[in-house]
């Protein structure tokens, strides 16, 4: 089994001057004063001003000289700010880079230079109502005539430069972080967030954006670029929910690393694979086992069943939850007393809310890792017809559709299975591949078995014969062991009578459990087999003909730290 997935194992530069846009995209027209263009840079006019040196030193220390002092045209609004702060500016700059985190991460980058600097060109004199302008970190500020972000006051006239305009403004624009970015922040020891964070940046990695690039040429095979433009792609963003994204809005529930602590080794018990599997293996139970924790903690408030009432809504679905399972990622009644947010304050963001969780209301059963596992019979990849002894021709079957619609089939088929053996040896026999099973992890095993009737309705005598059957279980016994010999098969129920006149489903095991996890590989790693009456004879009122619908493994976890009411 092949799994594709990316971590970031190293430092990715980006070009400062590119910001994730290309140097030959198209911009507006330069800022003109009556039909002339200024001569002087945004740059070289912010050499001018002693009152916005300190901030001009964090642009310089940061890469944005050149930036500043081309052809791309930017609004600036300058913040008078300490030398002190525009120091701790620089060393957090420095210090991010060396642990080595991009600058579309950057926290200097993102929550201040890039806080105070808008693209193109934004005239405040032409303003004739309140606007919002949108910076280049995403962030929409307020702006009036005289004031940027209802905060800080604009401190004389605009500068016009032959790149945009400067501004200058008597101190910095406040950062109004998003879900992601104030994640981010969170670092408070065992009431800090950086576990959830730090598995968020694990799956970050930067791609190139062939688009919006300009080709050179092709180097052995290989296109080669004169400006590249980079961006910051996370997958994970794409599966839970787009908590990074200034457009969206979403409610976040985040276990603090105290709970993460918790309950991650519950996860990671579900998901321990064969050694066979080496590293991989590893990998595998890094990724799910985290990714099953956070799997139904976040909401998309637009996507929610209206009308939605944000101060209580009678439930709230994650975004992972699918009508299928219609009990999974589903919370009823969420703010109220027992509900998942329930005395929970929320941290209001750009783009929602974060809820910090110092309990855990997500217990597994709430997860679609958890819906039960449902194998067809009818379906020929499901099944072996090879038996325990290792016989593999004598087994016949036969996929028979379901026509009668007084009796309630899956999928809209069965199995009937005989033996064309005859004499002592001959038992009908069925192997089931059961897929997608999680390690230590209580199962109950059922088989629900078809009525002939179901697929033909004058089939009445057959119907009147009852059928007996056994059922064996082979699995692996240890994550280094082997699979278990037929011969070993692990009885799980003896001479079970089965009811043919309907569809009859007998549980043949409660709370069977495997070391082995085999979420995700194609291979099987537990297999079920069905056995039926053995002999030449057949005891009256009794067919050794096996019809079987389904084989259902539904999950039985512990509820964890969370609770089964929501």
């Amino acid at each position: 089994m092949k799994l594709k997935y990316y971590i970031q194992t190293g430092v990715v530069a980006l070009a400062a001057a590119t910001v994730g846009v290309s140097c030959t995209d198209t911009w507006d027209d330069h800022y003109s004063v009556n039909g002339t263009v200024p001569g002087a840079t945004l740059w070289e006019n912010m050499q001018l001003d002693e009152s916005i040196r300190p901030f001009v030193r964090v642009l310089d220390s940061c890469g944005y000289k050149d930036i500043l002092n081309a052809n791309q045209v930017f609004t600036v609004w300058a913040p008078e700010i300490t030398d002190a702060e525009a120091q701790e500016w620089i060393d957090t700059y420095k210090r991010e880079k060396s642990q080595g985190i991009i600058d579309d991460d950057n926290s200097t980058l993102n929550q201040f230079i890039k806080n105070h600097i808008a693209m193109y060109n934004q005239q405040v004199s032409s303003l004739t109502k309140d606007e919002t302008v949108k910076m280049m970190n995403g962030k929409r500020l307020t702006l009036t005539g005289s004031m940027l972000n209802g905060e800080v006051n604009m401190v004389g006239n605009g500068v016009p430069s032959s790149n945009g305009m400067l501004y200058k403004v008597d101190g910095p624009a406040t950062f109004f972080p998003n879900i992601w970015e104030r994640l981010r922040m969170d670092l408070e020891g065992d009431n800090g967030l950086d576990s959830v964070a730090n598995f968020f940046l694990s799956w970050n990695r930067i791609e190139l954006d062939e688009e919006a690039s300009v080709p050179g040429g092709i180097v052995d095979g290989e296109t080669v670029y004169l400006d590249s433009v980079m961006y910051n792609y996370n997958p994970l963003f794409n599966q839970l929910g787009r908590i990074d994204s200034e457009d969206s809005l979403y409610w976040f529930v985040a276990p603090t690393n105290k709970i993460w602590k918790e309950n991650i080794d519950l996860y990671r018990s579900y998901f321990e694979y064969h050694q066979s599997l080496g590293e991989d293996g590893d990998s595998l139970q890094n990724l799910y086992s985290k990714f099953m924790f956070l799997y139904s903690s976040c909401f998309n408030v637009r996507s929610q069943e209206l009308p939605f009432n944000e101060a209580n809504p009678d439930s709230i679905v994650a975004t992972t939850y699918t009508s299928f399972y219609p009990d999974c990622s589903k919370f009823e009644w969420p703010m109220q007393a027992g509900g998942l947010l329930y005395g929970l304050t929320p941290q209001e963001c750009s783009n929602g809310r974060l809820y910090k969780a110092t309990d855990w209301r997500i217990p597994p059963t709430k997860l679609i890792y958890m819906t039960p596992v449902q194998v067809e019979a009818e379906y020929a990849n499901n099944y072996s017809t090879v038996t325990l002894s290792g016989d593999s021709t004598s087994i016949q079957v036969n996929a028979v559709e379901a026509t009668n619609e007084k009796f309630r089939v899956s999928g809209g088929g069965y199995l009937v299975v005989r033996d064309a053996r005859s004499g002592r040896t001959n038992q009908p026999e069925i192997t089931f591949k059961i897929p997608s099973t999680l390690s230590n992890c209580p199962y109950d095993i059922k088989v629900v078995f078809a009525s002939p009737l179901a697929g033909d309705s004058l089939a009445k005598e057959d119907a009147q014969l009852k059928r007996q059957f056994t059922a064996k279980i082979r699995y692996y016994s240890s994550r280094t062991g082997d699979m278990i010999e037929g011969s070993n098969a692990v009885t799980l129920c003896t001479d079970v009578d089965v009811d043919a006149t309907k569809m009859d489903t007998v549980t043949v095991a409660t709370g069977f459990e495997s070391p082995v996890c085999n979420f995700g590989e194609e291979d099987p790693r537990v297999l079920l087999t069905i056995q039926s009456i053995k002999g030449r004879t057949v005891p009256d009122g009794y067919s050794k003909d096996l019809a079987i619908d389904c084989v259902i493994f539904e999950p039985r976890p512990t509820s964890g730290s969370g609770s089964d009411e929501n």
